[in-house]
């Protein structure tokens, strides 16, 4: 097991303890190897009596991490972790030299330690109690000095346990230091993360309500005019036919308009299950040329399509007659009677390549930036057909969820020419 993941298992889970607790486990971890540190070094500087006080402070620290970690007892370790450690410290403090020994640096550390680990509610009793211990010991020394005891029999043994005391308590501050602050970044790039995924909600909700207040309406109001025209007024058969065809082409658009919101809607709100498997591309096509033929017809729009039978792709079949639907409605949208929109497909560096292309209005460079963009605005087609602005964004996204791309090249007045490259097998 990697030492990173070793040492996220033995501190615990963010979703199983507070930051506290972990804080706790960590120092516990410091304070464990320390301690099996200092029982040999301290028998090794002639300090028997700090040597058996270090092993019984390891053996309880050790239960203390175990309570704490695997059996759920934070709040308690933690507890008697603070009183257990004040204890020890404070019969250290008499038995190794007092002010001239490192009961005092440790108390400090300890008192990093209160701060880090205790709950909020109480560290402040617990901040007081460590200040008032080593105010008391200063005065007990100071007023009854025989108390010390167990003075260093040289000069060499006193700095070795000064200087493996300042090793301890630096090493138990800087623990708990970078622990505190990568757990703040980490609590700032979630943060960011969230802030991010708030701005998408908020943008499908604005989305949403556009949709609906005003483009799904349009369309609804425009072919209930034509049936008030239909049922009030005497017209004649010419002027009828040619208000069937309008609605027809109406319809037909508020049906694509409603598919794609309901698959974007979807998209964004459940996921997307797909079935891709290999499948034949001049089937998938055909029943969407099908459809768009006499909408190509009514706009005098020469719609061709020239896809060989055994043309196969790797892909998920209702998902790419979206992409290509969506592709189509907008060739056919911005393209003036009398025009012409292609559709084929062709092998290309062991892929599919399908082809879409018109001879349209053109894009010019602001609406290329922003054409796969959810914050896009829909156009009016050439006879003032209406989207919603979303069927380029979600071809772009259900063709990459397929392992395919999308791209495409247009010029203002020439039209556009959209690249649908899709996979020919699963690998």
């Amino acid at each position: 097991m990697p030492i990173k993941k070793t040492l996220h298992y033995l501190t615990g889970n963010y979703s199983d303890f507070s930051l506290e607790s972990r804080i706790f486990h960590s120092l516990c971890l410091v304070a464990i190897v320390t301690l099996a540190y200092c029982i040999p070094l301290n028998f090794a500087l002639s300090l028997p009596f700090s040597a058996w006080l270090s092993v019984a402070a390891l053996v309880i620290q050790s239960l203390l991490y175990y309570l704490s970690r695997f059996l759920d007892k934070t709040q308690q370790s933690r507890v008697l972790s603070i009183v257990i450690i004040h204890i020890i410290l404070v019969v250290n403090y008499f038995f190794n030299s007092g002010t001239g020994g490192p009961s005092l640096l440790l108390l400090l550390a300890v008192f990093f330690l209160v701060v880090a680990v205790a709950d909020p509610k109480t560290y402040k009793y617990w901040v007081a109690l460590n200040v008032l211990i080593a105010l008391g010991l200063l005065i007990c020394e100071y007023f009854y000095p025989t108390t010390i005891q167990g003075q260093y029999v040289s000069p060499s043994i006193k700095y070795g346990d000064l200087a493996s005391s300042y090793c301890l308590c630096s090493l138990t501050i800087l623990t708990g230091l970078l622990y505190i602050k990568s757990n703040y970044y980490q609590s700032q790039r979630l943060l960011h993360s969230k802030a991010e995924d708030l701005e998408k909600i908020n943008q499908t909700k604005n989305k949403m309500f556009s949709i609906i207040s005003h483009d799904l309406r349009a369309p609804i109001a425009s072919i209930q005019s034509y049936l008030e025209i239909l049922s009030e007024m005497e017209i004649d058969h010419k002027d009828r036919d040619a208000f069937k065809g309008d609605l027809i082409l109406l319809t037909q658009n508020t049906d694509i308009m409603l598919s794609n919101l309901l698959m974007w809607s979807k998209s964004q709100m459940e996921g997307i299950v797909m079935d891709i498997k290999l499948i034949s591309l001049a089937e998938t096509v055909r029943p969407v040329v099908e459809v768009f033929t006499p909408i190509a017809n009514g706009k005098d729009i020469i719609l061709s399509c020239l896809i060989e039978p055994n043309f196969q792709v790797y892909a998920d079949q209702n998902m790419l007659q979206l992409v290509i639907r969506n592709i189509l409605s907008n060739a056919i949208k911005f393209t003036h009677p009398g025009g012409t929109v292609e559709l084929k497909a062709v092998y290309e560096n062991a892929r599919c390549q399908i082809i879409i292309k018109d001879t349209g209005t053109g894009m010019t460079e602001h609406t290329k930036s922003a054409i796969f963009s959810v914050k896009g605005q829909s156009s009016y087609g050439t006879k003032n057909e209406k989207g919603v602005g979303l069927g380029l964004s979600l071809s772009k996204e259900f063709t990459e969820l397929q392992n395919g791309s999308l791209k495409f090249e247009s010029e203002v007045g020439l039209g556009t020419t959209f690249f649908i490259s899709m996979p020919l097998s699963e690998s």
